[in-house]
């Protein structure tokens, strides 16, 4: 990550960090880089269950092939916490979350951070549903 879509990813990178303290009181910031090891771009969301990571989006960038990108990184993310994963045999990881919930914050051009777009793989958000149910059930 250099240039300017490294400076550009660390910008948007510290915007959700701040927007995530200043307005909703979440001890989130920057995280370290960690080169293999990594488990995406913001600390401190792991306590309340979540990877979040943030993808900066440059015009004339293909948004699809930047999240499909962006949900590679989330399984990787997993792994490196030491989430149980298999191969499906067509290159893709299946990865166990086991309730923790990985996530990128994909920056919309020209809109605050308010409004950016969440995104998870169906499965995850899915675990999270069944997990909030049994919560709830729970009260």
């Amino acid at each position: 990550m250099g240039g300017v879509a490294g400076r550009a990813g660390a910008q948007w990178e510290r915007v959700v960090a701040d927007y995530a303290s200043e307005r909703y009181g979440l001890p989130w910031d920057r995280a370290p880089l960690r080169g293999a090891r990594d488990l995406l771009d913001l600390q401190g969301s792991l306590a309340a269950g979540f990877l979040v990571g943030c993808k900066a989006i440059r015009r004339g960038t293909q948004f699809g092939q930047k999240v499909s990108e962006a949900m590679d990184q989330c399984d990787r993310a997993l792994v490196n916490l030491g989430r149980p994963a298999k191969s499906d045999g067509n290159g893709r990881l299946l990865v166990d979350c086991g309730g923790i919930i990985p996530v990128q914050v994909m920056q919309r051009s020209g809109y605050p951070a308010g409004k950016a777009y969440v995104v998870t793989e169906l499965d995850y958000f899915l675990d999270l549903a069944v997990r909030r149910t049994k919560w709830r059930d729970d009260e």
